[in-house]
């Protein structure tokens, strides 16, 4: 499986968002995937779309509309649905601090996930409420490619493995 993430890269005007491709991500260690990412942040034309940045960035984010042409391009090209990977993930908790927000991804992405912070919140724990930390966790799906029944039945599924832990044994 091939994930899209945004890292934060400094630039001339301030912080932008660098979107990186982690190539079968389900097949390596997180300590593998950690290292990448650290490296492209260092580095970020060791990224393709680092690369891209460096050379048309400057001129692209003067030009008006060209974002929005590029993104309208993002949405009907079989090509970059191939590039772009499988889904995407992508933290706003370090930046929020308490629950998280979805957002859109305004690319080919199927399925996004956001990482929201984690807060303290009273959770019903065997007939009895407790203050427990939660991790909010936000799941948007591109209802142009996934019908709903699917979607929720994927999100229930989700809900349950990571509430169980069954994938940590």
């Amino acid at each position: 499986m091939d994930v899209g993430t945004l890292l934060e890269i400094p630039g001339p005007e301030g912080d932008l968002p660098l979107a990186h491709l982690i190539r079968d991500a389900d097949l390596r260690a997180v300590s593998d995937i950690s290292a990448e990412l650290r490296a492209v942040k260092a580095a970020p034309a060791t990224s393709r779309s680092g690369q891209l940045l460096r050379s048309v960035g400057p001129v692209a984010f003067r030009v008006p509309g060209a974002m929005r042409g590029f993104y309208w391009l993002l949405s009907r090209s079989i090509w970059m649905r191939r590039a772009a990977g499988t889904l995407t993930v992508t933290s706003v908790g370090m930046f929020a601090g308490g629950g998280g927000f979805g957002i859109g991804f305004p690319s080919p992405i199927t399925l996004g996930l956001v990482v929201g912070g984690i807060s303290a919140r009273p959770r019903a724990i065997e007939g009895a409420v407790e203050i427990r930390d939660v991790l909010e966790l936000t799941v948007t799906i591109d209802h142009n490619i996934v019908d709903g029944a699917p979607a929720a039945r994927f999100g229930a599924e989700l809900r349950r493995l990571i509430e169980s832990a069954e994938l940590l044994d």
